[in-house]
């Protein structure tokens, strides 16, 4: 699964400013800058907040985090086993159980 828009939906923690965009800018206050609250395309809090709150809506819904590979991510109940690989903006899911995906992962 490609996410589209996966650098667009992080919470970032620090406090970033950008300027104003190129054929935005306020003709009252052209000096003035924007403070940013969720992440941006270009903005490198953007990777981390995004593996952040991925990360811990799966743990929240009974993932753990593998050992070695901080992005894989393993869930086991007696009769299935899943997997959720993440890579930048690719999500790769797995399972023994043909039934059981993605549907599985909704809250």
């Amino acid at each position: 699964m490609d996410m589209k828009s996966a650098f667009l939906c992080g919470n970032i923690a620090e406090e970033v400013y950008v300027t104003q965009p190129r054929g935005f800018e306020d003709p009252d206050h052209p000096k003035k800058v924007y403070k940013v609250f969720k992440t941006l395309y270009r903005l490198h809090q953007a990777p981390r907040a995004r593996y952040e709150r991925l990360s811990t809506f799966l743990l929240k819904h009974g993932y753990r985090r593998g050992t070695i590979d901080k992005t894989l991510f393993i869930k086991k109940d007696s009769k299935d086993i899943m997997l959720v690989q993440v890579y930048v903006d690719d999500i790769i899911f797995g399972s023994t159980q043909e039934k059981t995906g993605v549907k599985n992962l909704k809250p």
